[in-house]
């Protein structure tokens, strides 16, 4: 059975940014649905489900539907609801690493594919260069900045980020994300697949494959889950 405190950290790491300027000028909010693969242990998890931006208050709410039913809503702010349709049962969180803002789609969405917030969260441009047409950025972190990711290397083909490696001390590779099958949806252009790899202790690895479809815009999208109410009577379970 799938593990819902794996999909607690699925949710946070698929939130791998929203505010006033959330989007273009013309796009309101918009859904997308998903499937996304974990393999890890040698044993895949499949969850399916929909996401859904909005622009006011920078709202990200994803609905799981497999392989059981949970909303998700988390605010610029850091303010996060974790909804148990099934059991009825909630829980709160409040923390600056939950915000819609440190999703890489909330940059995908200002048409921001240069960085995807790195500069935002300390780090800085190291080296550059081209190789086979491709744009290859090297980020490291400022003085002072305690991280373990001391290097990020970028690479953007046509201006679109395609491939990011994250790496630790000794040069160790700590996890790398693909961005592919961009498509245009409106004035902007998304990767509708991202695959990330996460490497652990002794060799070991998670592999997370998203594949985005059905996108719609403004009133297209389903208003249920764009405005998802939380039920009055749902059991605050923990939080802080």
């Amino acid at each position: 059975m799938f593990d819902r405190f794996i999909y607690k950290y699925f949710i946070l790491a698929a939130a791998i940014v929203f505010g006033s300027s959330f989007f273009n000028n013309n796009t309101e909010a918009l859904s997308l649905s998903f499937t996304s693969k974990i393999l890890e242990k040698k044993k895949y998890i499949t969850v399916q489900g929909e996401v859904y931006f909005k622009k006011q208050g920078g709202i990200l709410t994803t609905h799981l539907t497999k392989p059981f039913e949970n909303v998700t809503i988390i605010n610029a702010s850091g303010d996060m609801k974790n909804y148990d349709v099934l059991d009825n049962t909630l829980i709160l969180s409040s923390s600056a690493l939950n915000s819609s803002e440190s999703s890489y789609f909330w940059y995908f969405l200002n048409g921001n594919y240069s960085d995807l917030g790195f500069s935002k969260i300390g780090y800085v441009i190291k080296n550059t260069k081209v190789e086979d047409g491709v744009l290859i950025t090297n980020w490291v972190p400022k003085e002072g900045l305690n991280n373990p990711i001391l290097n990020i290397e970028m690479v953007h083909e046509k201006s679109l980020p395609i491939y990011i490696e994250f790496k630790g001390a000794k040069n160790k590779s700590l996890g790398k994300i693909f961005f592919s099958s961009y498509q245009k949806i409106g004035t902007l252009s998304l990767p509708l697949k991202i695959t990330e790899i996460a490497y652990q202790e002794k060799g070991d690895s998670t592999v997370t494959s998203k594949t985005y479809y059905n996108p719609k815009i403004n009133k297209e999208v389903n208003a249920t889950y764009l405005d998802y109410k939380i039920p009055a009577n749902a059991k605050v379970v923990s939080g802080k």
